[in-house]
């Protein structure tokens, strides 16, 4: 790995060389076993990498996805060797093993030619031992031309990755006490032929963290997030430390920040929908492939982040409800619910298209709000007449294209109404989904329970502390005077049974009678629909429970118009 006309990058903002003490004893113990002979080799496991494209008249440039902690710690030791020959006056080895394993032999165009580019944040140390290393004026004048150039760095001088290579230093030093400088040449032979690893070179790097994780499932994978972050800034690696750190700053940190949103952070899902726009035949194990095709030709990454940031705020005000985009009033309500109703994210790349549309002006906004209520309406429906959101995928990535030349309210629902497999109930079937199927439970509940309450003028808080059950779960013995045990199954989880009520309500009437709870609804329920269920139900019995379910139907197809 380390012998050819190549070069490893750790990516800048990788996570930095952080091997403790305790794994240096253990590998020294493993290497001492070669050279003793008790073993004849040892396996480091997999170290996985990703070849970057390069003028064939320049070193081979890898990009290390995953083992940089065991490659770096072997350079070290080989770095550490070379210092001790050099103590020992072996200078031609030294040089020799410098220029086939530590810097690259001749002049190219990369900012180093030192073999291993460590992150940003070790590019420091790795640099202390580089100047380590040439302290020694003999080996300096040795090297001749092709002496080792600093990594560009703003990182400290010092820390765990110098005070390795001084440990190994010292345990080289130790070796020589006890068998010259043939057991220096013993320990570095064994680290450079009789360790072994398994190395692979992944064509698309999305599949390293894949095939590391299946490898070694102890390890933090990269996500595709990682991975875009450091294919923009290898545009500048090569840079100035300050233009590198600058464009982190100015530009890559403010727009991840942005995806951090009461304690959750969007940034690992914006970009399969992102590409999707694009590219409606997009996998997801596919998207970062496609995304760095996409910036190809450019070479600065402040404008990779500004094409990369077009549809954020567009993402980010259906994900989170806010209005990111200065939307009007109503198109800002209308795509804050689907937020609310916890819209399956494969309709993200249709509604961030509409979004920014609209926000151009290339759209009107009232019909792009009359477009946002019609899918609200589909997906209410089908969520209450019990359809998995299975197939929307693709229904979403391509119902921009599908409307053809016009976006308008018709187009979009011809286009849906064309995937025969993806239906769209009926008021006959979602009346009898509402009569009929158990609501309790439903991604939809909340929403639809909130609505109810709003559209009685209730002013209804976002969350939803309880969902209670009128006709209880556990019946006592007057509730099973009133429902049979077929009638409670029933009845129990329907919608017209299920009211909205504060958590600490809720354990005040538990299955008590009704005449106890219908006494708690209407003087202490923060929630006006339950203050109304309890002055117009002076009983609850199946003649009742029936007679609120076709009432609830007849409101949910009233609401949400097919």
């Amino acid at each position: 790995m380390l012998s050819g006309d190549l070069v490893y990058e750790v990516p800048y903002f990788q996570r930095p060389y952080k091997w403790k003490l305790d794994k240096l004893r253990k590998l020294e113990e493993n290497i001492l076993d070669i050279v003793d002979e008790l073993i004849d080799s040892h396996f480091l496991g997999a170290i996985i990498m990703h070849g970057r494209k390069s003028n064939p008249s320049e070193p081979t440039s890898y990009e290390l996805i995953d083992g940089q902690q065991r490659l770096t710690t072997i350079f070290l030791y080989i770095c550490a060797s070379i210092k001790v020959l050099c103590k020992e006056k072996e200078y031609d080895e030294a040089v020799s093993l410098f220029q086939k394993y530590i810097c690259l032999g001749r002049a190219t165009k990369l900012f180093s030619n030192v073999k291993l580019h460590s992150c940003g944040q070790d590019r420091g140390q790795m640099n202390s031992v580089m100047s380590d290393l040439c302290s020694d004026v003999e080996f300096l004048s040795k090297l001749g031309s092709f002496k080792p150039q600093p990594l560009p760095t703003t990182s400290g001088p010092t820390g765990i990755l110098l005070r390795n290579y001084k440990s190994a230093v010292r345990f080289l030093d130790g070796q020589i006490k006890e068998g010259g400088v043939e057991r220096v040449r013993s320990i570095y032979d064994a680290l450079l032929s009789k360790m072994s690893v398994v190395q692979i070179d992944v064509w698309d790097p999305t599949n390293g963290p894949k095939i590391f994780d299946s490898l070694n499932s102890q390890q933090e994978p990269m996500t595709i997030g990682d991975l875009v972050r450091n294919d923009i800034f290898s545009r500048v690696s090569g840079g100035e430390p300050s233009t590198i750190e600058a464009v982190d700053r100015d530009n890559w940190q403010p727009f991840y920040q942005k995806f951090q949103h009461d304690q959750k952070n969007y940034f690992e899902d914006y970009f399969f929908p992102f590409g999707l726009i694009e590219n409606p035949n997009l996998t997801k194990s596919r998207a970062y492939d496609y995304l760095r095709s996409r910036w190809e030709t450019i070479a600065d990454p402040v404008e990779v982040v500004k094409d990369l940031s077009v549809y954020q705020n567009a993402f980010l005000g259906i994900v989170t409800g806010q209005n990111h985009q200065g939307h009007p009033p109503k198109l800002a309500t209308a795509i804050g619910r689907l937020s609310k109703l916890k819209a399956p994210t494969s309709i993200l790349p249709f509604f961030m298209r509409l979004s920014e549309e609209a926000r151009k002006g290339s759209l009107d906004p009232e019909v792009a709000t009359a477009i946002t209520s019609l899918v609200e309406g589909f997906l209410v429906r089908r969520a209450l007449s019990g359809f998995a959101p299975t197939g929307l995928h693709a229904v979403f990535k391509r119902l921009w294209a599908d409307c053809g030349e016009s976006v308008t309210t018709s187009s979009v629902a011809a286009a849906i109404r064309a995937h025969t497999t993806v239906a769209w109930p009926s008021d006959e079937q979602v009346r009898e989904a509402v009569k009929e199927r158990a609501a309790y439970g439903s991604q939809i509940l909340p929403f639809v329970i909130r609505e109810y309450d709003k559209s009685l003028g209730g002013d209804t808080p976002e969350n939803i502390p309880w969902i209670e059950h009128v006709l209880p779960q556990t019946l006592n013995s007057e509730w099973k005077s009133i429902f049979s045990e077929s009638e409670h199954k029933r009845w129990l989880h329907v919608l017209a049974n299920l009211l909205p009520l504060s958590s600490e309500m809720n354990v005040g009437v538990s299955n008590k009678a009704y005449v106890h709870k219908r006494q708690k609804f209407e003087e202490d329920s923060m929630f006006k629909s339950a203050r109304k269920f309890a002055r117009e139900y002076v009983s609850w019995t199946p003649v009742e429970l029936k007679a609120r379910s076709e009432e609830m139907a007849k409101w949910v197809v009233e609401t949400w118009p097919g």
